[in-house]
């Protein structure tokens, strides 16, 4: 039986706890070419923006620089398979990535991702993360612009768009999911 539609407020939690659960994303850029180029990733979630982590001579970053639109999608799908089917949820984002090259932006990209994946720690991945241009590591922020949201705990299919306030800090709106989205 369908759940009741979620406010905007609810679907927002939601979204920012599926953010911060979920430490793997796959993410779409433009290649050289224009075309489009699609990479696993760790993501670290600051409520509705996330970080990205590559390193200076990885593709990524030259790509990330040359043309900052994006998209990546990451969802929660229980164990159990098919019997875990009414508690799959997922985010599809389009969105614009930036270099970080704020030190203290650096320092926050850094300790979200060591709460969010705490083996990176042991790797000692980001002890030392630095400037772009002083270092082999390089964060980016996504700013999320519009995104779909699927969540079966509503019903199986839901799906809705989602528009987000100037810099994505928050949700601004949601409309219903349609053909073309």
């Amino acid at each position: 039986m369908p759940r009741s539609e979620p406010t905007l407020n609810q679907i927002e939690t939601s979204v920012k706890e599926l953010l911060r659960a979920e430490e793997i994303a796959a993410l779409g850029v433009h290649d050289r070419h224009g075309r489009p180029s699609v990479s696993t990733m760790h993501i670290a979630a600051d409520g509705l923006r996330v970080y990205v982590h590559t390193f200076a001579r990885f593709r990524k970053r030259t790509e990330l620089v040359r043309d900052p639109r994006v998209a990546y999608a990451v969802n929660h799908l229980p164990p159990g398979g098919y019997d875990g089917r009414f508690e799959t949820r997922s985010l599809q984002v389009k969105g614009e990535a930036s270099l970080v090259t704020d030190p203290d932006e650096i320092a926050l990209a850094a300790r979200l991702s060591l709460e969010q994946f705490p083996w990176a720690a042991g790797a000692g991945l980001f002890n030392h993360a630095k400037a772009p241009d002083e270092g082999q590591q390089a964060f980016f922020r996504i700013d999320p612009l519009e995104a779909v949201w699927a969540d079966s705990r509503v019903s199986l299919m839901y799906r809705t768009v989602l528009s987000f306030a100037e810099g994505g800090a928050r949700l601004a709106g949601q409309r219903p999911y349609g053909a073309g989205e």
